[in-house]
C-alpha cells in the first residue's frame, strides 16, 4: 500500500499491484437469499459504473487526509481509446481521465477511431480529476495504417470534426476511410501522430521500404508543420517492436521530428485484457479460439489493404502508472517527458460552445408577440385581463433570456404538421406554456389549470426551454423531413443514440465468442429478467426458478458471469436517437461530426442527448401511438360520418368517466397497464385532473415519488389539515399531497425565498443527485431559510418534509394533464367507435401494454368481428367492414367487423400486398390460380396465405388448396410465358374437394402463429369444456366473486414484472388471460420461487388465487400455480356476445 492523491483530491492508500479480476468479483457483496428488491435500478447501475471506476484507478477505501500535491514527475497519456472505438475499447470515455490521474498523467488523449462521441464526456470528467484533456481522433489511411490527429485549438477541433464528418458521409455507411485529399483539406489546426504499432510506418518498415517511409513523413511535415508531427513509439512487449523503434527514432533525428512515449491504449488494467479480448472478438466476428474475425474492414468499393486482426497479442496496452512508465522508458526518459511538450501544444479547451439557432425573423420578439396574439384569439376569442396578463409575463421572459427564436421554430414545425393533418400533441414542461398553448405547441390551456409557467422557464435561471412534441409515430419523419428541407441538410441532423452491454446482451454475445450451446444461450438471454445485475447473473441460476430448473450448465457459463460486470455499460454500436433533433446556424460539422444512419436519409451526430446539450438547444420530435390510433380512427370514422374531428372529441364526458372507473381500459396506450386501470378504479376518475392525478401516480414507476395509498385515502375522505394557507393553495388540488413538480417548486419558492430558478435546481438536485442524499445536505439551508420567512419551527419541519420524499421521477402537472387529455379522448373513440378504434389500434401496433391478440381477444368481447385476411376484401391495413349476424343472416351489422390486412400476414412481403392490392382495382380474384398468376407469389408466401385463410371465401378447404400451391405456381408461370402469344386454352388446376381440412383448433394455432392473433376464437375457447370440467372459472367469472373466495382459473401467462418494493421481498405480478379476458395475479416470493419456472416458461398455466379487494380494485393472489397441457379440442364454446355494444347502437 502507498498514499496517493485520488482524482477527487482527497489522500487515499492504493495498492501497489493491479488487482485481478477475480480479485474485483470478490469485492462485489454477494446477493442475499431473497435478492432486493428496493433498489432504484437507475441509481444501482450509477453506482456500479462509480464502483467500476474506482476498482480500475485500484484504489482503496478513501480516507480524508489533508489534500496533498501530484507528484512532481508526470506524463501525457497519448492516444487512449474508449468503447465508442467499437471492438477496441474496454473502458467508458469518463473513466480513462480518472483512472490516468490516478496513475500520475497530467493529461489525456482521447482518440477513437472516427469519432469525437466520447469528447465532451471526457472533457468534463479531465476537469473533474484536474488533468488536462486532449481530444482528437484516429484515422485510417487508404493504403492502410492509422494516424492520431489532435486538436490544438478551437479550429483544429473543427477541422478534425469536418475531416470525420467527410470520412463517414463520402463513404458506405459503417466503413469511414480517409483521403489524403481529406487530410489537405482539413489539416489547419491539427497536431499529427504517427499511430506507434497501427500507424502506418510500422507496416513499411519491416518490409525495407525505408523511402516511402520518408515520403510519408514529409507528406505529413507538408500538412500539419514540423511542429506538427510527432514519432509515436511504443513499448508493449511486441517481438518486432525493438527494430521498428530504433527505425523510427532515427528517422526522428534525421527529420528533426518529436519523438515520444506513445502507442494505443484500450483498457485500464492488465486484468481488464479478458473483457477487452471479448468486445474485440465480439466485434469483428471472431471466436475465442480464433486469430482473425469473419466481419470486413472495408467495404468492396474501396481501396483494400492488408488486415490486421482486431485482437491484441497481449494485455500490455494498459494505463501504466508513472512508475512503470520511468521503468520502461529508463533507457530515453526524454521520450516521457515529451509527452509533456505534446500536451503543451495543444489548447485545454477545444470543444465548441453553444451555437445559434437559425433566425426566422428579423425582429424575432415582435413576431413571438404577434404569432402568440393571433393563436390567443382563435383559442380564446376575447382575452380578459387575466389572459394579457398572463401572455405578457410569459412573452417578457421568454424575450428577456433571447429564447424566441425556440418558440418560433416549434411554432412553424407544429404550424406545417397541422395544416398537413399530422395529430400532434405537447408533453413535458412546455405545457405549462399559455404562450405554447397559443402557438399550437400543447392542448393543455395553462391559463385555466393555472400551470406554473416557471417550471417551465424560470426567470433568471440558465435552464434552456425543453420543447417536447408527440405526433403520430407513422408520421413523425414527415416532420423532421420537413425540418431539414426548412433550415437545410447541413444545419439539421438527429442526435446520436449509443447501445450499450446489457445483461441479456452479454450473455448473446460473449456466449457466441466462448463457443456456448446456442440453446442455453437463447434460454438464459430470455429468460434472465432485465432487472438483474451482471454482478448478479451467476447467484441468478440459483434463486430464480425460471433458470435454477432449466438445466443451464452453469459451470460453461461462468466466464460470461465473470466479465459481465466489466462489460456493462460499454458503447456496442450507434443509432439514431427517436426523436432528439438539432438545428443549428452554422453547418453542423463544424460542431460535432455527422455521419450516416441505420435510416436511409437520416443524418445523425456522433454527440448522444447529454453531449448534445452542451452546444445544440435539441428539439424532441417525438411520438405518441395514441395519437396514431386517433388519427387512424378518424379515417375509418370519416367513411360514414365526413364531419368527424379527432380534435372535437370531448374531454369532459361522463359515460368516459364511468368507463375509467369501471377499469375497462385495454386498448388505451396511456392507461392500459394493471397498475394505472387499478389507479383510475382507486381514485374513481371524474374528470380531466383525476386522470391527469393517476397519470403523475403511475407512469414513473414503481421508482415514483408519490405516496399513492395516501393520495386515494385523503380523496375519499380521510381527514387531512393544512399547516398553512400557502400549503392549502399549492397542494389543495392533490388532498396536501406533493405529486407534480411544480408543487415542490413553489413550496421552495413561498415558504424559503428561493427565486424560482433556485427552486427548479434545488428540486432536480433532490432527483438527479439522490445517490449523492443531496436533500440531506441542503436540509439545514431549507429550515433556516424558512425560519428565516419567519413560519417557525414547525413549519421549517413541514416543509422539508414534504420536498425531502420527493426523489424519484416525477411529472410536470401539464405532462400529466397532456396524457390524460389523449387518454380521455382515445377512450372515448373507443366507446362510441369500437371497431374503428380497435382496427387502428391493432393498425398501430406496437402501440401500448397489449399485443394485438389480447386487442383482438376485447374487440370481440365488445361485440366486433375480426375476420381472416381475404385476397378480395383486404386492404393494405386493418379496415371495418359491415357483416351479418350469426343469428340472422339478414341482419346487417354497420361497422360490425375489422378485416386483417394481407400485410400483416408473417413471411409475406410488403411488395406483394401492395401489387395483389393494385391488380385487384382490375377485377376480383375468382381462384387461387388467378390470384398466382396476376401476381406471381413466391411459393412460401402463396403458402402462407393460403394458411392464414385469405382464400377461404374462393376456397373454403384450407388443407386442398395447401396441396395445389405448387402446382398453381407452374401454371401461373406457363400463363406470363404465354401472355403476348397466340390465345391457348390452359385449364387452371383446381384444389381437391375430398381431402380432410384442417381441424377449427389447428387453423387457430396456425391463425395465431401467422397474424400474431386469433380470428373466429380465441385458444382458450377449444380448452372451456375441459377446464370447466375440473372447475375452473372464466377470468370474467372470478373477476364477479366476493373477496377472500377461492378460485381455479386456466390461461396464458403474459406481461411478467418484477418492480422493486419497499419491503426488498419479491413480488411478482402477471396477467392471465382466456377468451373472455384478463385477470392480474400477484404472486409472492415463496409462490414464486416454487413456482416460477411454470409461469414464466410455461404458455399456459393453472392457477389457485384468492380474490382480493385492493380499495375497490379487484386482484388476485397466488397460492399455487402449475403447467397446464392443452389438447385444444375442436368444439370451441361459444359465448353469446350481446350486441349493445356495437357502434350502430349508439348513434
Amino acid at each position: 500500500m502507498r498514499r496517493v492523491l485520488s482524482p477527487t483530491g482527497k489522500v487515499a492508500d492504493r495498492i501497489r499491484e493491479s488487482a485481478s479480476l477475480g480479485d474485483e468479483l470478490a469485492r462485489i457483496p454477494k446477493a442475499p437469499l431473497v435478492e432486493d428488491h428496493t433498489v432504484d435500478l437507475d441509481l444501482r447501475f450509477k453506482k456500479a459504473r462509480d464502483e467500476k471506476v474506482r476498482l480500475a484507478m485500484g484504489m482503496a477505501e478513501e480516507r480524508n487526509f489533508p489534500k496533498a500535491s501530484r507528484p512532481r514527475t508526470t506524463f501525457a497519456l497519448l492516444h487512449a481509446v474508449s468503447g465508442y472505438a467499437f471492438g477496441r475499447g474496454a473502458m467508458l470515455a469518463e473513466e480513462i481521465p480518472a483512472i490516468a490521474a490516478a496513475q500520475g498523467a497530467s493529461a489525456a488523449l482521447l482518440a477513437d477511431p472516427f469519432s469525437l462521441a466520447g469528447a465532451v464526456e471526457f472533457s468534463r470528467s479531465a476537469a473533474e480529476v484536474g488533468i488536462k484533456p486532449l481530444i482528437g481522433a484516429t484515422v485510417v489511411l487508404p493504403e492502410g495504417g492509422e494516424l492520431v490527429l489532435v486538436a490544438r485549438n478551437q479550429i483544429g477541433y473543427r477541422s478534425l470534426s469536418r475531416l470525420i464528418s467527410e470520412c463517414h458521409m463520402g463513404e458506405p455507411r459503417l466503413f469511414p476511410l480517409t483521403t489524403w485529399e481529406r487530410l489537405e483539406r482539413h489539416s489547419e489546426g491539427l497536431l499529427c501522430l504517427t499511430g506507434g504499432d497501427v500507424g502506418p510506418l510500422t507496416r513499411l518498415i519491416p518490409r525495407g521500404k525505408q523511402d516511402e517511409v520518408r515520403r510519408l513523413l514529409s507528406r505529413l511535415v507538408g500538412l500539419y508543420g514540423r511542429d506538427g508531427v510527432v514519432v509515436e513509439i511504443e513499448r508493449c512487449f511486441l517481438p518486432w517492436e525493438r527494430s521498428i523503434n530504433d527505425h523510427l527514432l532515427h528517422l526522428a533525428a534525421e527529420m528533426r521530428l518529436l519523438a515520444c512515449a506513445g502507442g494505443l491504449v484500450t483498457h485500464g488494467t492488465r486484468s481488464h485484457f479478458p473483457a477487452q479480448d471479448v468486445i474485440a472478438c465480439i466485434h469483428s466476428l471472431c471466436g475465442i479460439e480464433e486469430v482473425k474475425g469473419r466481419k470486413p474492414t472495408r467495404d468492396r468499393a474501396q481501396p483494400q489493404a492488408i488486415d490486421t486482426p482486431a485482437r491484441g497479442l497481449n494485455a500490455e496496452r494498459f494505463i501504466r502508472s508513472i512508475k512503470e512508465m520511468e521503468r520502461l522508458f529508463s533507457d530515453r526518459p526524454g521520450l516521457l517527458s515529451n509527452t509533456l511538450l505534446v500536451a503543451e501544444r495543444c489548447e485545454s479547451e477545444v470543444l465548441p460552445g453553444r451555437v445559434a439557432l437559425p433566425k426566422l425573423y428579423e425582429d424575432e420578439g415582435a413576431a413571438l408577440r404577434e404569432a402568440t396574439y393571433l393563436g390567443a384569439a382563435r383559442r380564446y376569442g376575447s382575452l380578459n385581463k387575466g389572459h394579457l396578463r398572463r401572455l405578457e409575463r410569459e412573452l417578457g421572459i421568454i424575450s428577456d433570456q433571447n429564447f424566441c427564436g425556440h418558440f418560433l421554430i416549434a411554432h412553424e414545425m407544429c404550424r406545417w404538421a397541422t395544416d398537413q393533418g399530422i395529430q400532434l400533441s405537447g408533453r413535458g414542461s412546455v405545457v405549462d406554456s399559455m404562450v405554447a398553448y397559443c402557438l399550437g405547441l400543447s392542448r393543455i390551456d395553462a391559463f385555466k389549470h393555472r400551470l406554473s409557467f416557471e417550471r417551465f422557464l424560470p426567470p433568471g435561471g440558465e435552464k434552456r426551454p425543453d420543447i417536447d412534441i408527440d405526433f403520430q409515430a407513422n408520421r413523425r419523419d414527415e416532420v423532421r423531413d420537413y425540418l431539414i428541407k426548412r433550415f437545410r441538410p447541413e444545419n439539421v441532423a438527429t442526435v446520436g443514440a449509443y447501445g450499450a452491454f446489457s445483461t441479456r446482451g452479454i450473455i448473446r454475445e460473449v456466449g457466441k465468442v466462448m463457443g456456448l450451446p446456442p440453446e442455453s444461450i437463447a434460454f438464459l438471454s430470455k429468460k434472465v429478467h432485465g432487472g438483474v445485475s451482471p454482478a448478479a447473473l451467476e447467484d441468478a441460476l440459483d434463486k430464480r426458478p425460471e433458470l435454477r430448473d432449466s438445466g443451464v450448465p452453469k459451470e460453461r457459463f461462468r466466464w460470461v458471469f465473470r466479465l459481465a460486470q466489466r462489460l456493462t455499460d460499454v458503447p456496442r454500436n450507434v443509432r439514431t436517437h427517436p426523436s432528439g433533433v438539432v438545428v443549428s446556424a452554422v453547418p453542423i460539422a463544424d460542431v460535432v461530426p455527422v455521419m450516416h444512419s441505420a435510416v436511409e436519409g437520416v443524418d445523425i451526430i456522433q454527440w448522444d442527448k447529454r453531449s448534445a446539450k452542451r452546444s445544440f438547444d435539441k428539439f424532441d420530435v417525438l411520438c405518441l401511438r395514441a395519437l396514431d390510433i386517433l388519427s387512424h380512427g378518424q379515417e375509418r370514422i370519416r367513411v360514414k360520418d365526413p364531419s368527424y374531428t379527432a380534435d372535437s372529441v370531448p374531454v369532459d364526458d361522463p359515460e368516459t368517466f364511468r368507463t375509467m372507473r369501471s377499469g375497462d381500459l385495454i386498448g388505451i396506450t396511456q392507461s392500459a397497464s394493471p397498475a394505472m386501470t387499478a389507479a383510475h378504479v382507486r381514485i374513481r376518475t371524474n374528470s380531466l385532473a383525476d386522470a391527469a392525478l393517476v397519470q403523475a401516480c403511475i407512469r414513473p414507476g414503481v421508482g415514483g415519488a408519490i405516496k399513492n395509498d395516501l393520495l386515494v385515502a385523503r380523496k375519499h375522505g380521510e381527514p387531512f389539515a393544512f399547516e398553512h394557507p400557502y400549503l392549502q393553495r399549492i397542494l389543495g388540488k392533490t388532498y396536501g399531497v406533493v405529486v407534480f413538480q411544480e408543487q415542490v417548486d413553489l413550496i421552495l419558492v413561498d415558504f424559503c425565498g428561493y427565486s424560482p430558478a433556485e427552486a427548479e435546481e434545488i428540486r432536480e438536485g433532490i432527483y438527479k443527485r439522490r445517490r449523492e442524499n443531496f436533500v440531506q445536505q441542503v436540509e439545514a439551508e431549507i429550515k433556516e431559510r424558512v425560519l428565516e420567512n419567519g413560519f417557525g419551527e414547525r413549519m421549517a419541519e413541514v416543509v422539508y418534509d414534504l420536498v425531502a420524499p420527493y426523489q424519484g421521477y416525477g411529472f410536470a402537472e401539464g405532462h400529466a394533464l397532456a396524457f390524460a387529455e389523449t387518454t380521455i379522448r382515445s377512450l372515448w373513440t373507443k366507446i362510441h367507435h369500437p371497431a374503428e378504434f380497435f382496427a387502428a389500434a391493432l393498425e398501430a401496433q406496437p402501440a401500448g401494454y397489449y399485443p394485438s391478440h389480447t386487442l383482438a381477444n376485447e374487440a370481440r368481447n365488445k361485440g366486433v368481428r375480426i375476420l381472416a385476411p381475404c385476397v378480395n376484401a383486404s386492404e393494405l391495413g386493418y379496415s371495418v367492414e359491415d357483416v351479418t349476424a350469426d343469428a340472422d343472416p339478414k341482419m346487417v351489422i354497420p361497422n360490425g367487423g375489422i378485416r386483417v390486412p394481407l400485410t400483416c400476414v408473417s413471411g409475406v412481403s410488403l411488395e406483394l400486398c401492395k401489387r395483389a392490392f393494385l391488380e385487384r382495382q382490375r377485377g376480383l380474384y375468382s381462384s387461387l390460380a388467378e390470384f398466382a398468376a396476376r401476381n406471381l407469389p413466391a411459393e412460401d408466401e402463396l403458402t402462407q396465405l393460403v394458411m392464414a385463410g385469405a382464400f377461404d371465401a374462393l376456397h373454403s378447404n384450407r388443407r386442398g388448396a395447401l396441396w395445389t400451391v405448387s402446382e398453381v405456381l407452374e401454371y401461373a408461370r406457363a400463363m406470363r410465358a404465354v401472355k403476348d402469344s397466340l390465345p391457348i386454352e390452359v385449364s387452371p388446376p383446381l384444389p381437391p374437394t375430398d381431402v380432410a381440412d384442417f381441424p377449427r383448433a389447428e387453423r387457430s394455432l396456425i391463425e395465431r402463429e401467422l397474424l400474431g392473433l386469433d380470428v373466429e376464437f380465441h385458444l382458450m375457447a377449444f380448452e372451456r369444456e375441459r377446464v370447466r370440467a375440473k372447475g375452473a372459472r372464466t377470468t370474467q367469472e372470478a373477476r364477479n366473486l366476493p373477496t377472500g373466495a377461492m378460485v381455479m382459473v386456466v390461461g396464458n401467462p403474459m406481461r411478467l414484472r418484477m418492480p422493486p418494493t419497499k419491503s426488498g421481498r419479491r413480488v411478482v405480478f402477471f396477467d392471465l388471460e382466456d377468451e373472455t379476458g384478463l385477470l392480474n395475479v400477484t404472486v409472492f416470493d415463496e409462490v414464486y420461487l416454487r413456482d416460477g419456472h411454470a409461469f414464466i416458461t410455461k404458455p399456459y398455466v393453472v392457477v389457485w388465487a384468492q380474490v382480493q379487494d385492493r380499495m375497490g380494485h379487484k386482484a388476485f393472489l397466488a397460492h399455487r400455480i402449475i403447467a397446464y397441457s392443452p389438447r385444444f379440442s375442436d368444439q370451441p364454446m361459444k359465448r353469446e356476445i350481446p350486441l349493445v355494444t356495437a357502434d350502430f347502437l349508439h348513434a
